[in-house]
């Protein structure tokens, strides 16, 4: 069995607009092992979900997706997601059986005119068992393990009647409910108060441990990713733009992005009438951008000439540590020499 559980290669997503040709996921590589944490971060509007909802075949009908995300399981030959028809039976039984997903807000992603129950046992009896006491009793038992009160009765009641919390439990175990390889957990945690918040990370914790399942987390809150991760995948405009593990990214930050995310988390201490760093700009939409590095408008570090003519690529600066920055001869020589492949192919 492969040590590899999900493989995305050079992932694009575009959406025609009538301004132009939107860039959402440009170029996105990385390998997920099995049993292993990974974050992936960046402020609102980088792509991650986007990203996550392509992985899973959930991108808009219109939206033009190329490159391969290859799933290996635990038994047969790897599958190449991408390649398979969204709607098809295939795909049905990987997304939510084998690869399941926690969305951002639980309160729309659960249909307010059915029970928490009808909802969990759906996937249940599509995933598991048709037999329906038998699924109850698995509804029950994962309710009861993702720390649910009174399991038995949520199962009668519609995502009104509970409460922030307990909808984000009820998301989980649903998730959960297929015992699936891999889970996907979009911004879980967003709209929960920070008691909660604590109570759900640990969750996932524990129940990674108990499963033995991978976990994608997406998220802005680095506190989140310095508890929860193993390895980090920094995203901007679309791109990874640092790729290292956790400890890397606080302690040894390659990417002048990274740095000034880490620069603007509010710090203990501090004076309460000094100004919290932040980072000058905004994300860009990406509709037709132009060459070059696209956080070199917001970039103090910026060469002129070399930032904003050549697209640096993600490029392995230390062992274990991958950057797309020119401070950096290796990624400068990488990018010289994409760029002269570029003309010799075109030519």
């Amino acid at each position: 069995m492969s040590d590899i559980l999900l493989e995305v290669e050079n992932l694009k997503t575009q959406l025609p607009l009538e301004e132009g040709m939107l860039k959402a996921v440009d170029g996105v590589s990385f390998t997920l092992r099995r049993g292993e944490t990974m974050g992936l971060v960046g402020e609102s509007g980088c792509g991650k979900s986007m990203t996550v909802n392509s992985i899973m075949r959930l991108a808009p009908n219109y939206a033009e997706i190329s490159g391969s995300v290859r799933y290996y399981p635990a038994a047969g030959a790897p599958v190449d997601i991408t390649a398979l028809d969204p709607y098809g039976q295939e795909i049905r039984a990987i997304r939510g059986g084998e690869i399941s997903m926690i969305f951002q807000e639980p309160m729309t992603s659960f249909s307010p005119l059915h029970t928490i129950g009808n909802q969990i046992l759906e996937a249940i009896r599509l995933h598991r068992t048709a037999d329906k006491k038998e699924a109850v009793k698995i509804a029950i038992d994962i309710l009861n393990r993702v720390g649910m009160s009174n399991p038995a009765q949520r199962l009668n009641e519609y995502p009104h009647q509970l409460s922030g919390g307990m909808r984000q439990r009820a998301m989980i175990a649903m998730a959960l409910s297929s015992e699936p390889s891999l889970l996907i957990a979009d911004e879980p945690t967003t709209a929960l108060d920070v008691t909660v918040q604590a109570q759900v990370l640990q969750l996932m914790r524990d129940l990674q441990a108990e499963f033995g399942m991978s976990i994608l987390y997406i998220t802005h809150d680095l506190g989140v990713i310095a508890r929860m991760v193993q390895v980090v995948a920094v995203m901007y405009l679309g791109r990874i733009v640092e790729f290292t593990d956790v400890d890397s990214l606080f302690y040894n930050p390659k990417h002048p992005y990274t740095s000034a995310l880490i620069q603007s988390i509010p710090k203990i201490g501090k004076k309460s009438s000094a100004r919290l760093e932040s980072i000058r700009g905004a994300v860009p939409v990406p509709i037709n951008r132009p060459p070059g590095c696209g956080f070199y408008p917001r970039c103090a570090a910026a060469i002129e000439g070399l930032c904003n003519r050549l697209d640096p690529p993600l490029t392995q600066i230390e062992d274990h540590h991958a950057a797309a920055c020119f401070v950096y001869p290796e990624v400068v020589a990488a990018a010289e020499e994409n760029a002269a492949e570029g003309v010799i192919h075109a030519n």
